[in-house]
């Protein structure tokens, strides 16, 4: 971790919040909601994070911060308005910065430092599932059981968190050995000693995109490789704003991806000394409750997967090991009994891991979109795979994938090694 000077470390918090948050002096809780365009919902998140901080931490101090990125919808307005229990704070600013939710995130950080909380808890301003009973379990493990990270355990929809279920997962799995089931849940909890980690590093320079989509994959390996006691903690159900993964990523892809592969080169050391994954400790009992349907249109992800071969074909080939690019490409002649399986599918992963560590700067974008196409093709796998099976069953589903990527992780280190000895070791 690199230290700087700690008048110095807030970026984010302008002459404004800093005195505003002077006035406030100090607090045991920081609750950080991040916002953009969230009226119809963050109103909602407000109103059950009062309700839990004086249900369950009545004795403690507490602020709500709601760090937001410019709305135009009223978010802020919503937010004021919005009555919480007597003798809780609530404070709305907008973040300074690269837009994204890492530098909203980044200002709540700052600030509960600033206030010298004693622990931080962020949730999604989407969240329409969220209940008090949430902060108490991200806070608890933190405050009373010297847990320094909290990561949300919640049922979801089979293809409702698709880039967790089919890369982020298996990959943090088999690549930091815990099973940590949502690295980019969105609702996690943090002791002051992790914070003051995540405001005290060169990390936001060095992987802009940790600014971005990509801060969450960036917490979550941070407090793996930098050794703080991690648990999980069940939410129940997860329910928010979602999509059909069939439609467009968006940057949001490039920048998780990105995050997560651009962390292999700082913790390589890390990565390369575990052999084998482990359960991680879930604090609540599991909840089982209904979950509403995700349609996903499996034909249209397919046929994203053979445009991007005529589009990406020979950047595949550059990229892949010769044996999974001709397999790739008997793929892309076939529509009907389509298959990626995973055992494929995780190669290909690990070839793109190793290519996007040893290029040159100026391709890694051409290369994550490149990846797109190919992550369709194995959700569009997974779909058909599991189409007749529960949205738990699916679960266990993922679990066995997970095992598949764990199974062939001598194979990264042999790719890794290989590209090693060609390309020299930079930090770009």
């Amino acid at each position: 971790m690199v230290m700087l000077d700690p008048l110095s470390s807030y970026y984010l918090l302008n002459e404004e919040t800093k005195e505003k948050l002077k006035a406030i002096d100090r607090v045991d809780i920081v609750v950080g909601i991040p916002s953009y365009n969230n009226a119809g919902t963050i109103g909602k998140v407000v109103s059950e994070v009062g309700r839990g901080l004086r249900a369950h931490f009545p004795r403690l101090e507490s602020l709500i911060l709601n760090s937001d990125g410019g709305s135009t919808d009223g978010t802020r307005d919503v937010v004021r308005r919005t009555p919480v229990p007597e003798g809780i704070q609530m404070l709305s600013v907008a973040y300074e910065g690269i837009p994204g939710k890492g530098s909203a995130l980044r200002t709540v950080f700052e600030a509960a430092d600033l206030l010298q909380a004693r622990f931080c808890i962020v949730t999604d301003a989407d969240s329409q599932s969220i209940t008090p009973e949430w902060v108490k379990s991200l806070g608890d493990p933190i405050y009373l059981r010297n847990y320094g990270y909290t990561t949300p355990y919640y049922l979801r929809d089979k293809y409702d968190g698709t880039i967790t279920n089919a890369l982020v997962y298996p990959l943090t799995s088999a690549l930091y050995g815990q099973r940590i089931r949502q690295p980019i849940g969105g609702d996690f909890g943090m002791s002051k000693g992790l914070l003051k980690n995540f405001i005290y590093t060169r990390d936001w320079d060095w992987y802009p995109d940790v600014c971005k989509f990509g801060v969450d994959i960036w917490m979550t390996t941070t407090a793996i490789c930098e050794g703080f006691r991690i648990c999980q903690s069940s939410l129940g159900t997860k329910v928010h704003d979602i999509k059909d993964p069939s439609m467009d990523l968006g940057p949001m892809f490039r920048q998780v991806v990105g995050t997560m592969f651009g962390l292999m080169r700082k913790y390589e050391v890390k990565w390369k000394a575990v052999k084998k994954s482990q359960p991680i400790y879930v604090a609540e009992e599991s909840h089982i409750d209904e979950i509403r349907d995700l349609k996903i249109g499996i034909r249209k992800m397919i046929d994203q997967f053979h445009a991007g071969f005529q589009q990406y074909s020979e950047l595949w080939r550059e990229i892949l090991e010769e044996n999974n690019f001709q397999a790739l490409s008997r793929l892309s002649h076939r529509h009907r009994n389509f298959s990626l399986p995973v055992d494929l599918w995780a190669r290909t992963v690990y070839d793109y891991a190793v290519y996007y560590n040893f290029v040159e700067k100026t391709k890694k974008r051409e290369i994550l979109d490149s990846l797109a196409p190919l992550y369709y093709g194995r959700t569009a796998s997974f779909a058909l795979e599991s189409r007749t099976i529960s949205d738990e069953m699916s679960d266990a589903f993922v679990e066995g994938c997970a095992h598949v990527f764990e199974r062939l992780k001598p194979y990264l280190i042999k790719r890794w090694n290989e590209h090693q000895k060609v390309e020299p070791v930079s930090l770009e």
